[in-house]
């Protein structure tokens, strides 16, 4: 089509893509748009709606366009608006969830409930799965893995294990089965699964959404699930709907579930038009459901089906974008691409080695306030890190380089709950005579679960007021239950003895308290990943504490450390984790321990995720990527992470970029001393 044929009013929004990016935004038909990091897939995904309405005549109401945020939702929608005027944007223009509740309302049955239904959120979830556990007997219910029956953790665990079930489109009638093959297919891979937890859910579920349609309610896994298995299994409702449409368009669809799959799939059936744009090398969500196999299978789902891909880059510069295809190309499964940008080469990316996690923090901190010093404003500079626990370090060194801060989408180490209960531990076995150790003994006196519940506190609380103790000391001067009042007494007389062990460091009295208390032990018998946190930030802490010579000095560091920077605004130097920094641009990103055994994990379970992660934190740096590894830490030695082997000699540095040649950072190791002499050979060192 000429460009004659453009009405004046799209004419604007054609002639600022790239080729490549028109030619997709034109397009017709199954249409895949693989948009590589920074290469305008937004602006993209924008010109393929109003190109529908402008050109091509489609009806803005009947245009479906998805997204996976509200944010990104809100967005799209000012860009059409401003783009092709009011009215031009899509009707159907939202999330999942939120496009999947309005189908819902039109056709309330497919789900059994009745119009004017109401939607309950996750807090109204757990409520409802809690009434129907303390309506079961404690004898029961299932042993969990880790802490009591009818806890708070169980609770939690079968309301997320009944979304789940939804998730994967298990409806209550289907539950009991679909779980007894889970768990033959984890018996034939000698995996563990908590099985006797599972069956309960399986049941659990059923009367779970028996009371919802008693209410004539839906929670957010129903608002997917229904419409979707009646578009699979109802040939005239799926004609229904998916004539409604006269175009169906997609954001993210890297990160697309089964359910989420099936939907597109079956609401573009009638028109042919499924407009995706997505990036395989993106798709970092595994742990929520995200199936990178629907991407990549994307031409043969759809025979016929068009792919464009989106290769420049409009973020980074060349080093930095020659790093992150280098490391990508090693997944034998990606779509290949090459990204590629027109900004010049920019500064190579500096790797550095360093002794301890601490040296390397300091270092971080020592170099952002150099740069800040030389005009880069702070909230243009990120610390991105594989897991959360990583930030202590960093958070400290800040503290003392008086380095605004904000962690993003977390608290700060001092304020995580593993480490709250840790530090309570060592206040209560410091006085536990006093009553300044009393809101410490309300703290963890139940962790693990001891069966004391309010009534037994106040119990305890009363004695305590009599005798004129603390509530620990009072503890043997109070009526409880046989088990209660025997795992209370085990736990005083843990933590009074405590307090006549040898001289010893606050590390090793803290890593005695957990043991003995049973803290740790039951985080060990807990294989899920909040449970696998909360031991590593507690390897850490245990690591720190051994610096201090009294339990005094750790309690008013944490205190103070818990008041500091680290609060929302503009002017601050960005804390976050790579799944957190996806979608965002800095021009200074800092990558610490990049070692293995962290990233990638020991543990991993999708290395080639893994990889796809370091693709997606290299792509946030616009003008400068630092990656950091040490040889110890957290009392084990380390190695540098293979993905720093991956990055092309020619697009690294062993040194700061500013230092001379003769000033390089230390760097550790017999991977190095031969890189060194390669970089030599090469004349890049």
């Amino acid at each position: 089509m000429s460009d004659l044929d453009i009405p004046h009013q799209l004419a604007p929004i054609l002639d600022a893509l790239t080729p490549e990016q028109r030619a997709a935004a034109l397009a017709l038909g199954r249409v895949l748009v693989l948009a590589g990091a920074g290469t305008g897939k937004t602006k993209t995904l924008t010109a393929g709606v109003a190109t529908r309405v402008a050109l091509y005549g489609m009806v803005p109401a009947r245009i479906l366009c998805v997204t996976f945020t509200n944010k990104a939702a809100a967005e799209m929608r000012s860009r059409i608006v401003q783009a092709c005027g009011d009215g031009m944007a899509p009707s159907w223009l939202g999330t999942f969830h939120a496009l999947c509740a309005r189908q819902l309302r039109a056709e309330p049955d497919v789900a059994h409930l009745r119009p004017g239904f109401d939607i309950r959120d996750a807090d109204d979830t757990l409520t409802m799965v809690r009434r129907l556990i303390k309506a079961v007997p404690k004898e029961q219910l299932p042993v969990p893995v880790e802490g009591a029956a009818g806890d708070a953790k169980q609770i939690a665990k079968m309301a997320e294990r009944i979304a789940r079930l939804k998730e994967d489109l298990v409806t209550p009638e289907a539950a009991p089965a679909h779980v007894q093959g889970m768990i033959a297919r984890a018996h034939e891979k000698n995996a563990f699964i908590d099985r006797e937890g599972w069956l309960f859910a399986a049941g659990l579920y059923r009367q779970y959404q028996a009371l919802l349609r008693e209410q004539n309610a839906a929670d957010f896994g129903d608002l997917l699930m229904w419409p979707t298995l009646a578009l699979v299994h109802d040939t005239i409702y799926r004609d229904r709907w998916s004539r409604r449409f006269t175009a169906v368009l997609a954001d993210e669809y890297q990160d697309v579930n089964r359910a989420q799959f099936l939907w597109l799939k079956m609401m573009s059936e009638a028109s042919g038009e499924l407009f995706a744009v997505g990036d395989d090398n993106q798709s970092i969500y595994s742990w929520r459901g995200a199936k990178v196999k629907f991407i990549r299978g994307f031409a043969q789902e759809f025979p016929g089906a068009k792919m464009y891909r989106l290769e420049q880059n409009f973020r980074s510069t060349g080093h930095i974008l020659d790093a992150s295809n280098a490391v990508i190309s090693h997944d034998p499964a990606r779509i290949p691409k090459t990204l590629f940008t027109r900004k010049g080469v920019g500064m190579r990316i500096e790797t550095l080695g360093f002794a301890y996690g601490s040296e390397e923090a300091e270092a971080i901190a020592r170099e952002i306030g150099r740069r800040a010093a030389q005009g880069a404003a702070w909230h243009d500079i990120a610390v991105i890190y594989r897991q959360n626990r990583l930030s202590r370090a960093i958070e400290e060194a800040f503290i003392k380089a008086r380095v605004p801060f904000e962690i993003v989408g977390d608290v700060g180490f001092w304020q995580r709950l593993a480490v709250k209960d840790a530090l309570a531990l060592l206040s209560l076995s410091a006085s536990p005579e006093d009553r300044q150790s009393d809101e410490a003994f309300r703290r963890v006196a139940n962790k693990p679960a001891r069966g004391l519940g309010a009534k037994s506190l106040g119990e305890i609380e009363i004695a305590a007021l009599r005798e004129g103790t603390s509530l620990l000391g009072a503890v043997p001067h109070t009526k409880l239950s046989p088990k209660c009042g025997a795992a209370l007494s085990r736990f005083v007389q843990t933590i009074r003895a405590s307090g006549r062990r040898e001289p010893e460091s606050v590390g090793e009295r803290l890593s005695w308290l957990l043991e003995q208390t049973g803290y740790l032990p039951a985080l060990r018998a807990d294989d899920s990943d909040e449970a696998a946190n909360q031991r590593e930030n507690l390897a850490e802490l245990i690591s720190l504490a051994h610096d201090f010579a009294e339990i005094g000095q750790i309690m008013e560091h944490a205190a103070l450390a818990s008041g500091a920077p680290g609060e929302k605004g503009k002017e601050r130097v960005q804390l976050l984790t790579m799944h957190r920094a996806k979608g965002l641009e800095f021009r200074h990103v800092f990558l610490p321990a990049w070692e293995e055994g962290i990233f990638p994990g020991n543990n991993a379970r999708n290395h080639d995720e893994e990889r796809r992660l370091a693709y997606v934190a290299l792509t946030r740096a616009m003008e400068q990527a630092t990656i950091s590894w040490c040889d110890y830490r957290q009392g084990a030695t380390t190695t540098p992470s293979r993905f720093v082997d991956e990055i092309p000699l020619e697009n690294r540095i062993n040194r700061w970029n500013w230092m001379e040649p003769q000033s390089d950072a230390r760097q550790t190791g017999a991977a190095w001393a031969q890189t060194q002499r390669e970089l030599s050979a090469l004349g890049l060192a």
